[in-house]
């Protein structure tokens, strides 16, 4: 049996697609749909949590394995076993509360889910192996063009600039590269996608809301 701690945290919950079924987690692990696992941006990788429906007042207990989710609002982001077991796969989103079980935490792990999202995060944000990923830094193809922002080695400068895009566009539409040059990693900042003739348009509108950058291809 696992011990609650004093932490908890309410906001609301989301569930995996089912598109992301066998995809490398933030952790390096594979997303598994039938399995008891979500991401949170801050808590450390295999931290065990209570997840509450407050809405119907069901329970389950999922292991931390991912980064996420970013959206504004949302608290973590659950696997489709999980909110199959909480009942909320028809609405698609549902007010939770989260509560951090101290046994699985390491002595110096930080058991306070509101101090942690204020400390400087040891754990990078995105993988550090080559490949694209969505906003919610989940592993996807990109096809298309897309307008290429920005290119950043420092994950944390990297998450400031994704949470001042989501200020001015659709957060569905930012996606992130990672390739490796000379054993160092850097993040590549895309929106899209978009088709070849209106990519000039699309960067006209993003220099409007500030936003600079170059058309390029997948």
């Amino acid at each position: 049996m696992f011990a609650q701690t004093n932490a908890s945290e309410e906001g609301f919950a989301s569930y995996y697609a089912d598109k992301f079924h066998g995809r490398r987690t933030a952790s390096g692990n594979r997303y598994h749909k039938n399995k008891l696992t979500a991401a949170h941006k801050t808590l450390p990788f295999d931290t065990k949590v209570k997840v509450t429906n407050l809405s119907n007042d069901s329970s389950v207990i999922v292991t931390i394995n991912d980064r996420g989710p970013f959206a504004k609002g949302k608290i973590i982001d659950l696997s489709y076993y999980a909110a199959k077991e909480l009942n909320f796969i028809k609405k698609g989103i549902t007010k939770v509360r989260i509560e951090i079980l101290s046994d699985s935490l390491n002595t110096n792990d930080t058991i306070s889910i509101a101090s942690s999202a204020n400390e400087k995060k040891t754990e990078p944000p995105i993988p550090s192996y080559p490949g694209t990923y969505d906003f919610n830094f989940k592993e996807t193809e990109l096809s298309g063009y897309y307008i290429q922002t920005g290119a950043y080695k420092d994950s944390d400068i990297l998450s400031e600039e994704i949470n001042r895009l989501q200020k001015k566009i659709d957060s569905n539409n930012i996606y992130i590269e990672v390739i490796k040059i000379k054993n160092t990693i850097i993040n590549r900042l895309l929106v899209g996608p978009f088709e070849k003739k209106n990519g000039d348009a699309e960067i006209a509108v993003l220099q409007k809301k500030g936003i600079s950058g170059f058309l390029k291809s997948y």
